[in-house]
């Protein structure tokens, strides 16, 4: 893949490989990507990164740790024999992403009360949070806008177009819970920050085999509904709004509705491994690293 847009203000000039399948043959490996690199290199492109998809909506890096733990949905999920094969072939790490595992707390943390209770002084600041799916869908093409303007620095990110951002909603809405849907607003009911969670689905799609029909998609809706585990998959903060403590807004809002729910842990879904300040949000309730997936490239 070769995204033209970043190609233009990249200096690397970096071409994508992504949906790598091969059985543990070195030689197998080698011939799929000196394809992959030729074509690359025949096209001006100077360095072969991946796997990364046409956007970060689609599944990005290796898994390298945590083969033991289900995957979450819109991840990577490959033997372990994978990143060692594609080492081989001159591959290094380009950067990491990690996952962390986040239990239900018994009970607030003292810090985010304390950080709670500043927040909800700013008159300028208001938590909307949904009970059911028709309020609530009003919002997802506008975090999806949101996001586009917050994630611009985070590696890899290509912004979606206005037909993605209305395709992505229209998935989001037929398997997100509204209980673990929240935005917040500030000054003239502008979003400055929001998260976005699902009941874990892998249960269902290891019932059925991953076949939706017949009578797939109505099982894996069904297992949605008791699933004891929530996925974390997008959220942001404006850039003028961190450090104000609206993430521990949020996360004691997502830990209530866990509770109300009979929700027993969090995954917290890929973050970029220098994403500190997000991960220091969850460790600080308990969080433990459980997987991690890898990025690599190589000069062409």
């Amino acid at each position: 893949i070769i995204n033209h847009h970043l190609a233009e203000v990249d200096a690397d000039k970096k071409a994508r490989f992504c949906k790598l399948e091969a059985v543990d043959d070195p030689a197998v490996a080698r011939r799929l990507f000196e394809a992959a690199e030729r074509w690359s290199a025949e096209r001006g492109m100077r360095v072969l990164v991946g796997p990364l998809g046409f956007s970060n909506q689609d599944s990005i890096g290796f898994l390298v740790e945590g083969f033991q733990e289900r995957p979450c949905i819109g991840t990577n999920y490959n033997y372990p024999y994978i990143p060692p094969l594609v080492e081989a072939q001159g591959y290094s790490k380009e950067v990491d992403y990690v996952t962390y595992k986040l239990p239900v707390p018994e009970e607030i943390p003292p810090l985010h009360a304390r950080l709670i209770q500043r927040v909800t002084r700013n008159n300028d600041i208001r938590l909307l949070e949904f009970k059911n799916k028709r309020s609530a869908l009003a919002y997802l093409p506008r975090v999806l806008r949101f996001m586009n303007q917050t994630y611009r620095h985070i590696y890899g990110f290509v912004p979606l177009t206005e037909a993605e951002v209305r395709s992505t909603a229209l998935t989001y809405s037929q398997i997100f819970s509204p209980p673990f849907f929240k935005v917040v607003l500030g000054d003239n009911n502008e979003i400055v920050s929001f998260v976005l969670g699902i009941r874990d689905l892998t249960e269902g799609i290891i019932q059925t085999g991953g076949r939706l029909f017949p009578f797939g998609l109505v099982t894996i809706m069904r297992t949605q509904k008791r699933a004891d585990r929530v996925d974390l998959l997008i959220g942001a903060v404006k850039p003028n709004y961190r450090n104000r403590g609206l993430d521990a807004l949020m996360a004691v809002a997502m830990i209530r509705s866990a509770k109300a729910e009979g929700i027993d842990h969090f995954d917290t879904h890929m973050q970029v491994e220098n994403n500190l300040a997000a991960q220091a949000v969850v460790k600080r309730i308990g969080a433990v690293l459980y997987k991690r997936y890898r990025i690599y490239r190589k000069p062409l």
